[in-house]
């Protein structure tokens, strides 16, 4: 892709001045992430502990510990055989993932930062690859930089505004909260043999209870007093699983976005299907935000991997959000996005990647992380550091809106 000039002053300062500048550095040998409330995390974390520790082969004795939390990766009627190919493949990607990450942090951090990261209720085995790759990608930035400090958190029981106060930027990762997966997981709601349709819909008007305070009340509190927070991939589906109107809810509000009612475009141009999952052509819609240079030279041949999604905006948030990547419908026109969308909120239903100001705290949202190897593509690793960067105020860009959306 051609280069086009570049920002005057602060931009240019940003983008050559300080692209390679020194990070703190970490013993690696002594690092490992803090865990909070370890022994109430047990079960979630066995959904993602086959993608974190690929030399775990899991057995039916350990898919049955999981207590109906497991993946549908992990059926346990597989073979020794096909779960060690399976141990080895995920090897490969957490290696990639580790590769990916650049030598040096594109702006240096003022101090150490503290993480937040929530990885809770990744709907079973569709988004806990994901959920898993970014984790393995978080782990090793701060093993490789020593600038942040990681707190994984797999439930929300026990986070309150004190706890919150104390970290610099809260990351969501993948999460889709109503239901829970069945004994080895399809569709993040227990198995129709096991429960009734009353009984999943209790079970999901009690997580959404549960998550209420937290999303609605207690992480809109803390962005607008000057938090940062970065949304990836499925957590923009959260407000539509959430109950109730999207336009009233307030963290979609806070988010800047929300994927709408149909979800995935339609890739094959039928309205049929298949839903989402196409090679991907993006757009750099600023390229001299500092936000998009690690897509300057990788977009020439469309991004693989994707899952995409069409986005929604809540009335509230119409001229707040600051779209920087979108899909390139001039490439692949035959993608068919929600026409209510397209017609409401024009471009941005069409956008992977956006940031936003809200209150005093910055908001970063990239669709991007539905596959665990999305993280070892080096552009992706880049651009989420960036935006955790930007998200934590070390990187300063832009990010009032370009123009009202829908314009």
């Amino acid at each position: 892709m051609k280069n086009t000039i570049l920002f005057a002053s602060l931009t240019l300062t940003l983008a050559l001045g300080l692209a390679h500048a020194p990070a703190l550095r970490a013993d690696e040998s002594d690092y490992s992430p803090q865990v909070y409330d370890e022994d109430e995390a047990k079960e979630e974390r066995s959904l993602l502990r086959p993608y974190l520790e690929p030399a775990h082969i899991p057995t039916p004795e350990y898919l049955a510990s999981c207590k109906g939390v497991g993946g549908q990766e992990y059926k346990g009627d597989e073979t020794p055989e096909q779960l060690k190919a399976k141990s080895a493949k995920f090897q490969t990607i957490y290696d990639s993932i580790v590769a990916a990450l650049p030598e040096k942090l594109s702006v240096p951090v003022a101090r150490k930062r503290k993480i937040l990261v929530l990885a809770y209720r990744t709907w079973a085995y569709y988004h806990t690859p994901g959920a898993a790759g970014c984790l393995i990608f978080l782990r090793e930035a701060a093993k490789k930089y020593g600038a942040f400090e990681i707190t994984e958190v797999y439930k929300p029981d026990g986070i309150d505004a004190k706890m919150l106060a104390g970290f610099d930027v809260v990351v969501l990762d993948n999460i889709m909260i109503p239901g829970r997966a069945g004994k080895y997981g399809t569709s993040g709601r227990p198995q129709p043999e096991t429960a009734s349709k009353e009984d999943i819909a209790k079970l999901r008007a009690k997580e959404i209870e549960i998550w209420k305070p937290l999303y609605n009340e207690l992480l809109p509190a803390y962005v607008k007093n000057g938090g940062g927070l970065v949304g990836v991939h499925g957590i923009a589906v959260m407000p539509i699983m959430g109950g109730g109107d999207t336009d009233k809810m307030e963290f979609a509000v806070m988010l800047g976005g929300a994927v709408d009612s149909q979800c995935h475009p339609l890739t094959d141009g039928t309205n049929k299907g298949p839903y989402g999952y196409c090679p991907a052509p993006l757009k750099i819609l600023e390229p001299n935000n500092p936000l998009t240079f690690a897509f300057r030279d990788a977009l020439n041949g469309g991004l693989k991997c994707v899952e995409l999604y069409s986005f929604w905006l809540p009335t509230a948030s119409m001229d707040s959000s600051r779209a920087l990547i979108r899909y390139d419908t001039d490439k692949k026109p035959n993608v068919t996005f929600n026409p209510k969308s397209v017609e409401r909120c024009k471009e941005f239903a069409t956008s992977t990647i956006w940031i936003k100001s809200y209150g005093k705290g910055r908001v970063y949202y990239s669709a991007l992380g539905h596959h665990e190897e999305n993280f070892g593509v080096p552009c992706i690793a880049r651009a989420y550091l960036d935006g955790l960067l930007y998200a934590t105020g070390d990187l300063k860009v832009p990010d009032a809106p370009a123009t009202a959306a829908g314009k």
